[in-house]
């Protein structure tokens, strides 16, 4: 894309303004874009552009959007919002003669005030390209890396189209302009959608479900989003939702949000995305998609003022809870080979090496790839013919944002016997929620020769069909001489004293034993789980007296760290969050391990984070609630486990 940079009669604080040509070499029947773009930091008054003579030009059609992008930056009173307002206005033409041509300049009245652009020399040829362009929108050159608006084009998007075809209508003659982006409108044929109906709303959370009626392990996609016509200055997400009843793996979950422009109803809003997951509901039943609550600060339009915005005030608002119907899957042609699989999977088996030694472990990998979730799948049984032993097995998975996701495992096979060996091909069950029936997939067999292995100890293996026993010589039946005679060496002296040795070894058992009371404490009852929580809860109220937020933050995530790495066996303190979180009884994980995330990443923002990034976590009030939140799921973790 060629940039075109526009000079300006009167310069306005935090306003640029910005044309590009997407190509300035073209042919007689080509059409090529032309945008003026204009950013803004600040609600500006942006008028239409005068298009200049177009001689040598005609206009194929035009259009405009606008967008409002708003995210979190660092000031010096804490995390603020900031907003930059971009309209762009979208001009196709077409050369009518050949030659260097030149575009005039637009003038854009801003604020009262004109900004004109350097005219644009376009090159023509006589013979067209047979090349069409599409109006895009434009990347102004003052934007740097962090541009608010590129992680939005998508979304915004959806506002070209609907501005697009309000021009058609009004222009009727106007056949639809070729090539606009398509606008990534979530879900379209969703199933449940909440939108705003009151424009005098603050603001509203919006969910978008793909289907409320679903198999066990179908895929339930949900997204959040936020809604607001006002200006929102604080944004606390109080309740992310639970998703009891659902195996969950985050497609998108922001950090931070970024609004769009969306017309409801006539009404114009700001959109932004908050989370979209993929659920996997675990059980029949009726599985409950609960309320995402976010509190907020925010200021209203005031109409009555002009169009200013009011005092500021803090609204809390939830999502709806929708009900997911989950059928059973069906008992009728379940195939035996079934494992778990549930969507549109293929499944594939290999070895690294077809010849491998005697007695030396190797892997064997199997693989399952597809639409759907297939941390879920389980290792089917094998048939292993006679001279394989089975010694181990791990696997991977990984779910990706498009909704496919692999499971690998490996296992490993230790030849017993040298020769010819088949591993027989593996069938698989699965089940096809689109289809609604069971299907069936089959690996190929594989065929392996073992052979000698050096480094193994001399008769170690054994040949297939050569069970012969070499024969052995029996050894010699002798009877060892017998000492009829004892006498003390010369040199034991003082040492030969039998009393003084049992005196040194019994005071060292003593000792030893000592020790390893204090060390193991024997003795004395063992503390529970429960105990040894409660003892650090009371560092925890200690610090929290002080406010000592860093304290507070280091304890309760060692806290974390010891309740998840006994109930996942691993000890905790050397492992990540989230692997613990994946280790522990898939009934903790369901239901508490969205909880146990959110509170975490508190405590340990706590422990680490500048001073300035700490906002409201650090007031003692605020503190408290987290404590009393993180005692609460801890306490039903630990429950859990010690009733069982």
């Amino acid at each position: 894309m060629f940039l075109v940079t526009l000079l300006s009669s009167v310069g306005l604080a935090n306003t640029t303004v910005n044309a590009t040509v997407d190509r300035d070499d073209v042919g007689l029947g080509d059409t090529f874009a032309l945008t003026v773009s204009v950013v803004s930091n600040e609600n500006v008054d942006i008028q239409e552009p005068r298009v200049p003579d177009l001689d040598g030009f005609e206009l194929m059609g035009a259009t405009s959007s606008t967008a409002v992008a708003q995210k979190l930056v660092q000031t010096s009173q804490g995390m603020q919002f900031e907003t930059q307002r971009r309209k762009e206005f979208y001009y196709q033409l077409s050369p009518r003669r050949a030659g260097t041509l030149s575009i005039s300049s637009f003038e854009v009245v801003i604020d009262g005030k004109v900004f004109r652009t350097q005219p644009i020399v376009i090159k023509v040829g006589a013979q067209g390209t047979g090349q069409h362009s599409r109006p895009q929108p434009g990347r102004p050159s003052q934007f740097d890396d962090e541009d608010p608006f590129s992680a939005e084009d998508e979304i915004f998007n959806q506002l070209l189209r609907q501005r697009q075809r309000l021009l058609q209508q009004h222009m009727g003659q106007m056949g639809q302009m070729p090539g606009l982006p398509q606008a990534n409108v979530g879900i379209p044929d969703a199933a449940f959608r909440s939108l705003p109906t009151n424009p005098n709303e603050a603001f509203f959370i919006s969910l978008e479900i793909d289907k409320t009626e679903v198999f066990e392990g179908e895929q339930v996609t949900a997204n959040w989003y936020i809604y607001t016509r006002g200006q929102m200055e604080t944004l606390d997400r109080l309740k992310f939702p639970s998703l009891k009843g659902f195996w969950k793996e985050i497609i998108e979950e922001v950090p931070s949000i970024q609004f769009t422009e969306e017309i409801v109803n006539g009404v114009p809003w700001k959109k932004a995305l908050l989370a979209s997951h993929a659920l996997f509901p675990i059980k029949p039943g009726t599985a409950v998609i609960d309320e995402y609550k976010i509190k907020s600060r925010v200021r209203i339009l005031n109409q009555g003022m002009g169009g200013f915005y009011g005092r500021p005030y803090e609204y809390t608002k939830s999502s709806a809870r929708v009900p997911i119907k989950v059928n059973p899957l069906p008992v009728e042609g379940r195939p035996p080979e079934f494992t778990g699989a549930v969507g549109q999977f293929e499944v594939h088996a290999k070895v690294d090496n077809q010849q491998v030694p005697v007695n030396q472990p190797f892997s064997l990998i199997l693989r399952f790839e597809g639409a759907g979730n297939a941390k879920v799948i389980d290792l089917p049984a094998m048939n292993l013919p006679t001279g394989i032993e089975q010694y181990d097995s791990k696997s991977e998975s990984k779910f990706f944002k498009n909704g496919r996701s692999y499971k690998e495992f490996e296992v490993l096979l230790i030849p017993r016997q040298e020769g010819d060996i088949t591993i027989p091909a593996m069938t698989i069950g699965m089940f096809d929620p689109v289809a609604k029936k069971y299907y069936t997939k089959t690996t190929e067999a594989i065929s392996l020769k073992v052979v000698n292995n050096p480094n193994a100890p001399v008769g170690s293996s054994q040949r297939l069909g050569d069970v012969k026993t070499p024969p052995t010589t029996p050894a010699k039946k002798e009877l060892p001489q017998i000492i009829t005679t004892w006498e003390p060496a010369a040199q034991a002296g003082v040492l030969y004293r039998p009393w003084l040795w049992a005196v040194i070894y019994g005071g060292a058992l003593v000792a030893l034993l000592a020790r390893m009371q204090r060390e193991f404490g024997w003795g004395r009852r063992r503390r529970t789980l429960k105990e040894q929580v409660q003892k650090r809860y009371k560092v925890v109220d200690a610090a929290l007296k002080k406010d000592d937020y860093r304290k507070v933050g280091v304890e309760m995530t060692n806290i974390y760290y010891t309740v998840l790495g006994v109930v996942s066996g691993t000890g905790g303190a050397a492992v990540e969050i989230q692997n613990l979180l994946e280790q522990v009884p898939p009934s903790v994980r369901r239901d508490h391990g969205a909880e146990i995330a959110s509170s975490f990443e508190i405590f340990q923002t706590m422990s680490f984070a500048p001073d300035e990034m700490l906002g409201s976590l650090k007031d003692p009030s605020t503190m408290k609630k987290n404590i009393e939140r993180a005692k609460k799921v801890l306490s039903s973790v630990i429950n859990a486990i010690e009733t069982k």
